[in-house]
């Protein structure tokens, strides 16, 4: 066995591992969100009684599930696709450079959405930012959030890595 395969190994177990700590994540947030969106709809209809701060908590777990399933959808590779400017590239890049480069690209832009949540996190924090309803420091969920663009980062860039060690292999396996 060899290094790369060893390296391919141990780049894929930790993307599985990642992915399933989010997926699981991401399925108790939903479920928290529809248990509390049904207590709080009968609680408003039915006793004229609404959660005191639901909405306000069904919206902070909204950003944690998106972001949590974000980092699902990065290491899976499973975005929508809208090909606007396809054509011009696919001309001017072969298959593989085209791959990596709109792979690159992607981790570029999460890694910016990364820092911006990261600093709007520090910002939350020094400042003593407070949610509007409940008084909660917003810092937790936005660090929260920050951290869950970390790991959608890390698994792009695993996937990246990915890409890259299958398509040395296949050039190694081609030119044997």
């Amino acid at each position: 066995m060899n290094r790369t395969s060893d390296g391919t190994r141990v780049v894929r177990s930790s993307l599985k591992t990642a992915v399933t700590i989010l997926e699981n994540i991401s399925g108790v947030v939903i479920l928290i969100m529809m248990l509390l969106t049904f207590a709080d709809v009968i609680g408003r209809y039915v006793f004229h009684s609404p959660i005191f701060g639901g909405t306000e908590i069904i919206s902070a777990l909204l950003a944690l599930a998106i972001f949590s399933g974000l980092g699902v959808i990065n290491a899976r590779d499973d975005h929508i696709v809208v090909e606007l400017f396809d054509a011009p590239f696919k001309r001017l890049l072969t298959p593989i450079v085209y791959e990596i480069s709109i792979q690159v690209f992607s981790v570029f832009c999460m890694g910016l959405i990364a820092v911006v949540l990261f600093e709007h996190a520090w910002e939350s924090y020094t400042q003593n930012k407070l949610t509007v309803v409940l008084e909660m420091p917003l810092y937790y969920i936005t660090a929260t959030i920050a951290v869950f663009a970390v790991i959608s980062v890390l698994s792009q860039i695993a996937g990246v890595v990915l890409k890259i060690l299958k398509l040395k292999n296949q050039s190694v396996d081609d030119g044997a």
